[in-house]
């Protein structure tokens, strides 16, 4: 094993606050796993060579599986993370989980953002007779405090306080100041994204800061700085763009949109909003007016013609599997109207105010995914999901949202309507269902009944007839230069199953090229997971029809695709390809659904 993982604190957000080591450790590096929407995006530009994966909805598990699997490929890798990795980067149990596995890995330092702050503020944090000492440190949340490190017990040192990760409940925050004697006229600052284009500062005291930093449209991803040292004249800075912010991580990454997401904004400010939201989702791209270009990222960005916002948005209807649209709600309302088919096929749609205070899911609130798109716009801009579905309103977990988050397949759309029906008129129902499923969703309820633990769920309904979903299943296409080592295949094959949210349970064979018949590396790839290895031949593989045929495979082999056309082959009739052909280091790979029923 040769390869490597490299810990880079990316520092606050400018691109030239990096270290000169953790640059370099870009310039090199082979795969890129960066904490999505804190990450400066224009950093990635460095790792030109790279392959890149946004953590921002991925469980430890998975990061761990996709930076071993390409350290033991010996790939150099980076796990770039926000500011400095040892304050509040969640590192220490990657560090756990990789001396566990025996991978060795380094850490290179990062800017943090209380010294970034502090620079922006033009304070010194220690000053003579005022201040010794500085107090990093945040409020209870999600994550608890020591009852010994409570902010009012820490505050009663008068020591400088640098507070991350509070800005969301800063009249909680003041209270608990003032509880431990600080008096009203203490000054303190707040600096949202320190260094970044669109920065905020915003200076006070105690006794105002609170109401300051509401009017500044601050939330979240700001670092608070209270304390004697600050003491000096100062009123709320030139605002910069509209404000940015991130979001938690579903706590499950099925509970999470999973798609192709596209943004849509109309004005200036809606675009600076599109492009946060765009930077906390994965796969998505921000589609605005030409005037409009400069406010995004380019690799994220699609353009049209002024006037044009009608054709842009059918165009996109068909392209992708979510829309989020930062502007009234009734502009998308007379627009949608006649792109509308069912409810089966029809893309997520969410509203979003360009201030980001709520996410309106509007189409295809469960099979398409709104709600929970909804929930993750909300997330990343710290404004509130509404969501109008009548069982979401009940706190019932409805059939077909199951199938959208757990990876089923309605087999009897006929029904679907009467099993929603029976579910909110409040009918006793028998349920054939992995049990693990019951238990989360149904057992609480005196009315659903567990009839069978099935791998596939089962509603009879009241009146005869059963509503039915079965667990979707998807075949593997792999294609590789010779001598590509098993390693280096489990890779590739675990970026593309974690980037579309498929368990590898789910994979039920894997087809190739029979060229590759003899390819030990693919051979022992398949063994190691017990699945059934596919060959094709020259003639299947060229008659099917694929969406990126390669020209230079034709030339060299005489095979339009290996990936694409041997995983709908693999897959069987009516098979649709569901991830698109990924290409890693001398691998590729695409995913198609397994229609047949069994």
């Amino acid at each position: 094993m040769n390869g490597k993982i490299t810990f880079v604190g990316a520092g606050p957000g400018a691109v030239d606050l990096i270290t000169l080591r953790g640059a370099a450790a870009l310039d090199e590096a082979e795969l890129v796993v960066y904490a999505g929407s804190l990450v400066n995006e224009k950093l990635l530009e460095r790792a030109a060579k790279a392959e890149l994966v946004n953590s921002a909805k991925l469980s430890l598990p998975e990061v761990i599986e996709i930076m071993a699997a390409a350290c033991r490929a010996g790939k150099r890798v980076v796990r770039l993370h926000t500011g400095d990795p040892a304050i509040y980067g969640a590192v220490s149990e990657q560090f756990r989980e990789l001396d566990r596995l025996g991978i060795p890995y380094e850490v290179v330092p990062g800017v943090s953002s209380a010294f970034a702050a502090a620079a922006e503020l033009k304070v010194e944090l220690t000053m003579p007779e005022l201040s010794q000492s500085v107090i990093l440190t945040r409020m209870a949340g999600r994550t608890p405090v020591p009852e010994k490190e409570a902010l009012e017990r820490l505050a009663e040192h008068g020591a400088t306080l640098c507070i991350y990760l509070s800005a969301g409940d800063l009249d909680g925050l003041v209270e608990k100041l003032a509880s431990a004697g600080l008096p009203p006229e203490t000054p303190a600052a707040v600096v949202y994204r320190a260094s970044w284009p669109n920065q905020k500062i915003v200076r006070g005291t105690l006794n105002d800061i609170a109401g300051r930093v509401r009017e500044a449209g601050i939330k979240r991803q700001a670092m608070i700085v209270v304390g004697r040292v600050l003491g000096r004249d100062g009123a709320l800075s030139k605002l910069y763009d509209e404000s940015f912010s991130t979001g938690f991580r579903a706590a499950r990454k099925s509970d999470g949109f999973r798609g192709r997401t596209a943004i849509f904004a109309l004005t200036a400010a809606a675009a600076h909003k599109a492009a946060e939201i765009a930077a906390g989702l994965d796969e998505a791209m921000v589609i605005l007016p030409e005037k409009h270009a400069g406010a995004v990222h380019a690799a994220r960005l699609v353009t049209y013609p002024e006037g044009d916002f009608a054709g842009a948005l059918g165009r996109a209807w068909n392209e992708y599997d979510g829309l989020v649209m930062v502007m009234a709600a009734g502009i998308v309302v007379r627009h949608i109207g006649t792109l509308c088919r069912s409810k089966s096929s029809d893309p997520a749609v969410v509203v979003c105010d360009e201030a980001g205070n709520y996410a309106v899911s509007l189409l295809s609130g469960h099979l398409g995914g709104a709600n929970r798109l909804a929930a993750d716009v909300a997330r990343i801009t710290g404004g509130r999901p509404v969501v109008t579905t009548a069982t979401d309103v009940q706190g019932v977990m409805a059939f077909d949202e199951l199938a959208a988050r757990r990876g089923y397949r309605i087999v009897t759309p006929g029904t679907l309507k009467r099993a929603a029906s029976a579910l909110l008129d409040g009918v006793p129902l028998e349920l054939e269902m992995p049990g693990a499923l019951y238990e989360e969703f149904y057992a609480g309820n005196p009315r659903f009944h567990l009839a069978a633990d099935t791998p596939d769920i089962t509603v009879k309904l009241p009146g005869g007839g059963v509503f039915r979903m079965v667990r979707r299943r998807y075949a593997l296409g792999v294609g590789c230069r010779r001598n590509v080592p098993a390693e280096r295949i489990e890779a590739a094959v675990s970026a593309l199953l974690a980037r579309y949210g498929i368990d590898w349970e789910q994979l039920v064979s894997i087809g190739t090229a029979e060229l590759k018949r003899e390819e030990a590396g693919l051979l022992a790839f398949a063994a190691e997971h017990g699945r059934e290895l596919r060959f094709f031949g020259a003639d299947e593989l060229n008659a099917v029809e694929v969406p990126n045929p390669s020209r230079m495979a034709e030339e060299h082999v005489g095979i339009r695709s290996v990936s694409e056309a041997a995983a709908l082959l693999a897959a069987g009739p009516g098979a649709v390809l569901v991830a698109e052909k990924a290409a890693a280091e001398c691998v590729t790979a695409a995913i198609a659904e397994v229609k047949a029923d069994e």
